[in-house]
């Protein structure tokens, strides 16, 4: 009777939707010469540019570890660039290269050309099913606090 407790229920759906998404992004990622963590960084930099690491893992729900490690790998495959700041030279801010920008706009509109079947949900879905992802993470975000 396992199968109708509501939160494996819920656990199986999320787990379901997350590799169905998780493999169809990682092909077009992969198409364009990135995985899906390295293009999610490039997105951010070109939503945020001239961010640190710090803000940087907390946009990506990672730990600064994983962000300076994929990081590292951007920089040295000439994707992004570190700089420092005119008005604090001791801190180091990151941005797109030429050619990070460049790929940032292919993978993103491959990806988003992937993913346009999801265009058919209606508005109504999409509201709904966004607001019930923010309860969810709120729940567990309380949860995780309490104890």
């Amino acid at each position: 009777m396992e199968e109708q407790n509501p939160i494996v229920r819920i656990s199986n759906s999320l787990r379901e939707l997350n590799q169905t998404f998780f493999q169809t992004t990682r092909r077009e990622a992969e198409a364009c010469g990135t995985t899906q963590i390295q293009h999610l960084v490039l997105r951010l930099l070109k939503q945020y540019p001239m961010i640190g690491l710090n803000e940087l893992s907390e946009l990506m729900h990672t730990g600064a570890s994983t962000a300076s490690g994929v990081v590292d790998r951007l920089v040295h495959a000439g994707l992004i660039e570190r700089d420092r700041l005119e008005t604090d030279r001791r801190a180091v801010v990151l941005k797109l290269s030429p050619e990070g920008e460049r790929l940032v706009e292919v993978t993103s509109e491959r990806l988003l050309d992937r993913l346009s079947p999801l265009l058919s949900l209606p508005e109504e879905d999409v509201d709904q099913l966004l607001r019930i992802h923010g309860q969810i993470v709120q729940i567990l975000q309380k949860a995780r606090e309490e104890s």
